[in-house]
């Protein structure tokens, strides 16, 4: 199963997202940073992490003719049993070498035995790797309840239930405090709000930055573990 999550726009926190999905996981599952606009996990969450593998190199050896699952395998970090983490770009010009393999990279992480979360960051941008959102089993797109956030994301739901076709519609992650409730946005959005990740002064700056520590009970980790059982369950998955 591959799951993507993109941003609606504005730094919306799809990194943030995503890594507390990733570690909230029930079944093995595999992290991919593919944000063309590079990698954060390895100077944030992951820092100090030795940068000898990752996204790039995997391109790398996919352009010099190594199938790509076979060239996979040697780019990944395992964080824990059954949790392996795809560090992104270092620079956001290593993108350009990457846009011609995005089918092939979405076709290998769809056909992996672990379940997939693929980070794509802030999509619209003639770099989106839209191979992977439209091979997506679901597609979340993390916002604010701000309105600024909301306008951005308007056009992004929008933009990706055409592109999607007959697939199941984008689903939003709704991240932080604002002034609008989950009905609201909902409706004005014109998508389900799967989760929503509230503010949390301890998990997030570990996620973001690598400051201070991953707190499983606190209110962020709480809804993505509730969120990463509910999407597992959806898709027939045994959660543990």
């Amino acid at each position: 199963m591959l799951s993507v999550i993109c941003s609606g726009g504005h730094f919306a926190g799809s990194t943030t997202s995503a890594l507390a999905l990733f570690l909230e996981w029930p079944r093995p599952v595999l992290l991919a940073e593919a944000d063309p606009g590079g990698g954060t996990i390895l100077s944030g969450y992951l820092a100090g992490t030795p940068r000898d593998r990752g996204l790039a190199e995997w391109g790398v050896k996919i352009r010099r003719g190594v199938a790509a699952a076979e060239a996979l395998r040697e780019q990944l970090y395992a964080l824990q049993e059954g949790k392996l983490i795809l560090p992104g770009l270092a620079e956001p010009k290593q993108a350009e070498a990457l846009q011609p393999l995005w089918p092939e990279i979405a076709g290998c992480l769809a056909s992996l035995d672990e379940d997939v979360i693929a980070d794509v960051g802030q999509v619209g941008r003639p770099d989106t790797p839209e191979p992977l959102l439209a091979r997506a089993d679901r597609v979340f797109v993390a916002t604010r309840p701000t309105l600024v956030h909301l306008h951005a994301t308007t056009s992004v739901v929008r933009d990706l239930k055409e592109l999607r076709g007959h697939l199941p519609d984008p689903e939003l992650i709704v991240v932080g405090n604002g002034r609008y409730q989950r009905k609201e946005i909902a409706e004005t959005l014109g998508a389900t709000v799967a989760a929503w990740l509230p503010y949390d002064k301890w998990s997030a700056p570990a996620l973001a930055y690598g400051v201070g520590q991953v707190r499983p009970l606190s209110p962020l980790m709480r809804s993505a573990r509730a969120l990463a059982a509910a999407v597992a369950e959806q898709n027939g998955q045994v959660t543990v």
